[in-house]
């Protein structure tokens, strides 16, 4: 489903743009995208010690990321904020990824 960011080690490199990181996913409008589907992440090579959810539209990473000290404080934010399902990793996702609401 989806892999790190291809060719490239990071978003930046895709967008030319940082990160905008937020402390709650209700922070950002996803009224803009097309499907937003969140993507969350264990350790990260752009955030080694952390847990991350980085907002997707359909396929294309966007710079939006909530990122957190551990998982459960990550999918209590995104499941009592947001009306998706979370659907667990493909044995073909990159091994970092957790899973996806979509």
């Amino acid at each position: 489903m989806y892999e790190k960011f291809g060719n490239f080690d990071s978003v930046e490199e895709i967008t030319g743009q940082m990160d905008k990181s937020a402390e709650s996913i209700k922070e950002f409008d996803l009224s803009d995208l097309k499907f937003p589907i969140i993507v969350v992440y264990k350790h990260p090579e752009d955030y080694p010690d952390k847990y991350v959810a980085r907002i997707y539209d359909i396929t294309q990473p966007t710079d939006a990321v909530i990122i957190k000290d551990n998982l459960r404080d990550l999918q209590k934010d995104i499941s009592q904020n947001i009306a998706k399902s979370f659907i667990p990793r493909d044995e073909k996702d990159d091994p970092c990824i957790v899973g996806s609401w979509i």
